[in-house]
């Protein structure tokens, strides 16, 4: 009898440590996936600005031009057809730009980095749910993540997924606090300058803005219910 309640103990001792160290090896996991991808995205952009992918007949010319200015006519039409395509929530998910039609292979579009609450986290293009269960992702029919006149990419992210966090503490974010871009050509730096709770069909709060060059996070709110959406719109600094 003894060593069956000895043996029923060990168990449920083991039990008890797979409990406590299985959203440890998830968020160990996370960030490693994380790290690896905004170090394989960084060589990839060392490369474009060494010119190593660049054909012959562009050479001395920006690198992936033709991938450039169609990102920028993309942002262009968004702006003139009033964003027609965006109008509920299964807009944002599925991709509709594609870097490699332009001979650019990229899992993400980039990566985001806010310093005063210690986030960095890949950019994936679209909201899928594959993609939000990874990182922070691009919301299709937005503008993509290249600044420009009438521009304002929506980059959003879970506030907690698997105890792992996102974007949960974007609620801190001041006026003035910087959040930065980094894209296949350069970093934008945008600040802080305002914040709204809108409910989740609200797709007006995330519209371009005439004349403006804005990046808006999105994330659920209030956290765990997750019925509404807390917004933080940033304004690229000139």
């Amino acid at each position: 009898m003894r060593k069956i309640l000895r043996f029923s103990a060990i168990i449920m001792l083991i039990a008890g440590l797979c409990v406590f160290c299985y959203p440890i090896v998830l968020k160990l996991k996370f960030n490693i996936q994380k790290n690896n991808l905004i170090d394989s995205f960084n060589n990839l952009r060392e490369e474009i600005r060494q010119g190593i992918n660049v054909t012959p007949e562009s050479e001395g010319e920006l690198p992936y031009k033709e991938l450039r200015q169609a990102m920028l006519e993309y942002n262009e039409k968004l702006f003139l057809n009033g964003q027609e395509k965006l109008v509920d929530q299964l807009s944002y998910e599925k991709a509709v730009f594609f870097p490699e039609d332009y001979g650019l292979k990229s899992d993400i579009l980039g990566y985001i980095s806010i310093p005063s609450i210690d986030v960095e986290l890949p950019i994936f293009n679209g909201a899928s749910v594959e993609n939000m269960s990874k990182g922070a992702t691009y919301l299709v029919n937005t503008s993509l993540p290249i600044a420009g006149e009438n521009t304002n990419c929506v980059i959003a992210a879970h506030t907690r997924d698997r105890g792992i966090y996102m974007f949960k503490r974007i609620t801190e974010l001041k006026t003035g606090d910087e959040i930065k871009i980094t894209n296949f050509w350069e970093t934008l730096v945008y600040k802080v300058t305002d914040t709204k709770i809108i409910y989740p069909d609200d797709i007006q709060s995330i519209r371009i803005q005439e004349g403006k060059q804005l990046l808006t996070l999105s994330t659920c709110y209030p956290y765990p219910e997750n019925y509404q959406r807390y917004l933080v719109y940033a304004e690229l600094v000139p």
